[in-house]
């Protein structure tokens, strides 16, 4: 997503900066609206209140109500009338592991505006340490042969993060996004150095939300082996004995409730097919809609197929870049922006760790020093995704085509074949051996 090429830089840096300073004009703007028009900690941020009700529960000593809905919703209602919150008749499940609800603990002892407030502050601290790795890794991967001043290149990081959609939505939700960009900066920084323990370790983290590691788990163990395995089992020991010690019972009911929990929200009730970036979203909405009941057979055959035909590229790239040594950033980025589409359940503010991918991209290409028609393709795909998604909720919420599942899969693809790629310069270099040996 940021190349060495001055043109291409200059028409990124124009873009993002004229989108930055959009989103800067209409924060500011906000201030002097009128009072019932303003966005505030009333009318947004209100996953927060998921989390505060979680803190608050453990906190009281209710921790075998975290994952009873008619508990949950009672509580919740109760903030939002006490709070004045614009929250309707809904509410939101908490669905994490038990034992990350100590992590609210504190936060559950304050007011709740003054608990949002914290929240968003140690959320925009995550998001700027996230950005300074990425940024970190671009100025690694620079030959110090750039056109212009390597600023230019990394410093588009934090531009276009900063301008994202999915990080607006982030910070705007009161979700904890950002730390999850945070852990994955910091499990991929160490993963592409082959320091597989210490990425082991931070990625045991990221299985507070398991849909953010799985598929990032696999591949790690896969071409980091053992020590993967050992950082991973550490992380996951600590977890699973301070939540027997601290909270006994409360992750064997996680596990039994937490199919229910998810059956009453998106079974049993219309759901938000069209926030979810996930193939088995896309064809769920596709063929039935808004519906309310369980998925048609057609949509899962659609879905069961296209998520085989994604895994069996994944699994030729894994191959090819373990075997034939190819670029390991490679994988990385192909992992991380497939991850979404194998998952079942993958909300699109989440999206703002693809940003770690397009970081990736740049590395690569910032180290070849040139460009390919596949590359462009590439650049192509990732613009338009950072595009489409200011867009996508309402577009898809009125056609049922969910449009940032298709750009998604688009490049998803691209960077499959990106990493299962043959190096032209290598077998060239090996056809000329012979020759040379010859003469």
């Amino acid at each position: 997503m940021i190349l060495p090429v001055t043109g291409t830089q200059k028409w990124l840096w124009k873009g993002g900066l004229a989108l930055a300073l959009f989103v800067l004009t209409m924060t500011v703007g906000n201030f002097f609206a009128a009072r019932d028009k303003q966005v505030t900690t009333k009318s947004a941020g209100h996953d927060f209140l998921a989390f505060y009700t979680a803190g608050t529960f453990v906190r009281e000593g209710r921790r075998a109500d975290l994952y009873k809905v008619d508990e949950v919703r009672a509580f919740e209602q109760k903030m939002a009338k006490q709070e004045g919150l614009e929250l309707g008749v809904g509410f939101g499940p908490y669905w994490n592991p038990p034992v990350f609800a100590w992590v609210f603990v504190p936060l559950a002892g304050m007011a709740y505006t003054t608990a949002w407030w914290v929240w968003f502050a140690v959320n925009l601290g995550c998001a700027g340490c996230a950005m300074v790795v990425m940024c970190l890794i671009l100025k690694s991967s620079n030959p110090g042969k750039m056109p212009v001043p390597q600023w230019r290149g990394w410093g588009l990081a934090p531009l276009l993060i900063a301008a994202s959609m999915p990080f607006i939505m982030a910070l705007g939700h009161g979700q904890n996004t950002c730390i999850s960009l945070l852990l994955l900066s910091g499990v991929v920084w160490f993963w592409r150095k082959g320091n597989g323990f210490n990425a082991g370790l931070i990625c045991g983290l990221l299985c507070y939300k398991p849909q953010l590691a799985a598929v990032i788990a696999g591949m790690l163990v896969l071409t980091m082996g053992w020590r993967a395995v050992l950082g991973l089992g550490i992380t996951g020991a600590t977890i699973l004995g301070l939540s027997a010690l601290t909270m006994p019972g409360a992750m064997q009911d996680w596990t039994q409730r937490l199919p229910g929990l998810v059956k009453y929200m998106q079974v049993e009730h219309r759901y938000m097919w069209e926030r979810h970036v996930t193939l088995k979203a896309f064809w769920r909405l596709l063929v039935q809609g808004y519906e309310v009941g369980n998925s048609r057979p057609l949509a899962i055959g659609l879905w069961v197929l296209s998520v085989a035909a994604l895994s069996f590229g994944m699994t030729l790239a894994v191959v090819r870049t373990m075997v034939e040594k190819f670029n390991r950033d490679r994988l990385i980025a192909a992992t991380i922006v497939a991850m979404p589409l194998l998952m079942p359940f993958y909300f699109d503010y989440d999206l703002l760790l693809m940003s770690v991918a397009a970081v990736l991209v740049a590395a690569d290409r910032l180290e070849r020093g040139r460009t390919s028609k596949l590359d462009r393709s590439i650049l192509a795909g990732w613009v338009v995704l950072f595009v489409w998604m200011f867009a996508n909720p309402f577009v898809a919420g009125q056609t049922h085509v969910n449009g940032t599942v298709l750009v998604q899969s688009a490049l998803a693809a691209m960077l499959v074949t990106k990493a299962c790629e043959t190096r032209l310069g290598a077998i060239r270099s090996v056809e000329r051996q012979p020759l040379r040996a010859a003469a």
